[in-house]
């Protein structure tokens, strides 16, 4: 239920969802921007009245001026009947160049908050956020339901190809995803009124000002007591109205300047919701925090792949949990198999199994371990292939085989053989499947065959037990079980240095080059552009013969070596070192 609760959020908003990172990934390269070309005078260097007084020095029609979060400042001016607006330095008042916000970081910020669809386009970006929080969650525990809880959360992982990337990903992306999404769902639900929004009702205007004749802005005792860190804004009073004053925004909260007594009027600190809101903002935008922007928009990055892995992964496993043809009615089926399975790969052994006994004359129901019947009363047969996932858990298939085992009752003649899948590398190999075995034992049920323990999905061993569940049941059974393989690229090896013979510990350098394809790939740089990039200590997968999985190891080179090298001890019985070392110049292998 919880991969389901995953995948299909992930399903019906992921083309919408990588337009809304791609875009956020792009706005969060704006902070680290404006922050490296701001000039930003360490903290009490320079007080707001110091810095109006230098700025009002270049730009005697000033009005207003602000300062970003990035640390940039920007003085809004009139000269000669002409409104402009400039960044200035800070610390001379010089204007540096004119103010224009990016027009290219304004319609990209468009299409990220509301598609180019007003409010209609906010609302979808609203929901969109929603998705990514259960999308994160649910995500993540995925994961610790993988690798055995919580504490193993780190742990390496498991697997290879699209299943790897996407886990792999997810664990480095997901707080600054959660972080992204959550920020983004307070703020979408702040805009369409589900969330009260912080007043900014702002102090009264002073009833009282002294009228005077307005003093330097740089004596203003006022200005002089905040820093230059601590400003918002900064609005100057109307032109020859004595009776106006400086309207402050800074930090920590809002109030008006006489300009000519340089008294503090009508102070208001900011509230805790404000204070809330501007956090949010932050967070979410990176404004003012430009390392976290950055942080974000490597997490944002990582949707598009997420995306399109967890699409192939569910397609993969939509097309190996199939409907399975000539499935026997389970009251009036002879044989019954029983799938427990997280990803799906186990169904396909589950259906060869089915596809031999059904044309050995067999009458096979085949359906999940949570599907257990409380009896099968013409079954002589119970054949039980189940995975462990995680820390010896069950599978997703399996989850309430355990709960219901306890109903059940085995007819007299019922005899039951239990198949393990996983991978020796991990502690808690095929516990799940040891458990399960023990408790039919417990149930009194006979055993067909002892139970048998599949390494990394190894056709050949699957074979083997056919042959021997054929041997017992007097039915030759032949299980061929062909695995979906990852796209390859074949490699012709070009070269190997073999050591360690004569201490009878065989160890051999191989080098391969792309192989040529067709007869027209003859230059080897050409050659080698056939590979995506690599660094060493990047893993090589090499498919061994006979439709095995692929084995992995580590490469001894990067792809500006143009070779692809690796170091590989030959193991007794090893299926794919005793491969590679019977390997020639000139041979090739798909990897």
């Amino acid at each position: 239920m919880l991969r389901k609760f995953h995948s299909l959020p992930g399903l019906l908003a992921g083309l919408f969802l990588m337009v809304l990172s791609v875009t956020g990934a792009v706005l969060a390269l704006a902070p680290a921007l404006e922050r490296a070309s701001a000039v930003i005078p360490a903290s009490g260097e320079v007080s707001i009245a110091e810095l109006a007084d230098r700025i009002v020095a270049h730009y005697p029609g000033t009005e207003q001026i602000v300062r970003e979060p990035s640390g940039k400042v920007i003085v809004y001016y009139s000269r000669d009947g002409q409104a402009g607006a400039d960044l200035v330095n800070p610390v001379t008042g010089e204007g540096t160049a004119p103010y224009e916000p990016s027009a290219f970081f304004s319609w990209i910020k468009d299409l990220h908050r509301a598609f180019m669809l007003d409010d209609a386009g906010r609302a979808l970006a609203g929901v969109l956020a929603v998705l990514m929080v259960l999308l994160c969650l649910s995500g993540i525990l995925l994961i610790a339901r993988r690798t055995g809880g919580w504490k193993n959360i780190l742990r390496p992982l498991s697997g290879s190809g699209g299943k790897r990337i996407h886990a792999e990903l997810a664990r480095f992306a997901v707080l600054g995803l959660l972080l992204s999404a959550l920020t983004g769902s307070y703020m979408s639900a702040q805009r369409f009124d589900l969330l009260a929004e912080a007043p900014d009702t702002g102090p009264r205007f002073p009833a009282d000002v002294s009228g005077g004749q307005p003093s330097p802005v740089g004596t203003l005792k006022a200005l002089g007591n905040f820093d230059l860190g601590e400003l918002r804004e900064l609005v100057f009073p109307y032109p020859g109205d004595p009776q106006d004053v400086y309207s402050l925004s800074t930090s920590g909260g809002s109030g008006f300047v006489d300009q000519a007594t340089g008294e503090l009027l009508q102070f208001q600190p900011r509230s805790d919701g404000s204070i809330l809101q501007h956090w949010i903002i932050r967070l979410h935008t990176g404004e003012g925090l430009w390392w976290l922007g950055l942080i974000l928009g490597a997490a944002a990055m990582t949707v598009p792949v997420l995306s399109v892995t967890g699409a192939t992964i569910w397609w993969q496993r939509r097309r190996s949990s199939g409907q399975l043809p000539d499935n026997a009615d389970p009251a009036q089926a002879d044989t019954v198999i029983l799938v427990g399975s997280e990803g799906n790969t186990t169904w396909g052994f589950a259906r060869e199994l089915h596809s031999s006994l059904n044309k050995a004359g067999f009458r096979v129901h085949c359906s999940e371990m949570n599907a257990l019947a409380e009896r099968y009363p013409h079954a002589s047969m119970l054949f039980v292939l189940t995975s462990t996932y995680g820390d010896g858990d069950a599978p997703a298939s399996a989850r309430r085989f355990m709960a219901r085992i306890g109903d059940f009752r085995a007819e007299k003649n019922l005899r039951y053989a239990v198949l393990g899948f996983g991978d020796r590398q991990f502690p808690s190999y095929c516990q799940f499947a040891l458990e399960v075995d023990a408790v039919l034992a417990r149930k009194g049920m006979n055993r067909l065959l002892a139970i048998e323990l599949i390494d990394r999905c190894s056709a050949a061993q699957f074979s083997e037990w056919g042959n021997r569940v054929g041997e017992v049941i007097g039915t030759p059974l032949f299980l061929n079980y062909c695995a979906l393989q990852p796209a390859t690229v074949k490699l012709e090896l070009v070269e190997r240095a073999d050591y360690g013979i004569a201490v009878q510990a065989p160890t051999s350098i191989f080098r391969f080059k792309p192989a040529e394809q067709g007869g027209w790939l003859t230059a080897s740089p050409r050659r080698f552009k056939a590979l995506p990039p690599f660094e060493a200590g990047d893993l090589l997968g090499v498919i061994p013969p006979h439709g095995q999985p692929p084995r992995f190891y580590s490469l001894a080179s990067s792809a500006n070596d143009e070779i692809v090298e690796i170091c590989v001890r030959k193991q007794a019985g090893g299926l794919c070192s005793g491969y590679l070392h019977d390997l020639k110049p000139g041979d090739c292998i798909d990897g």
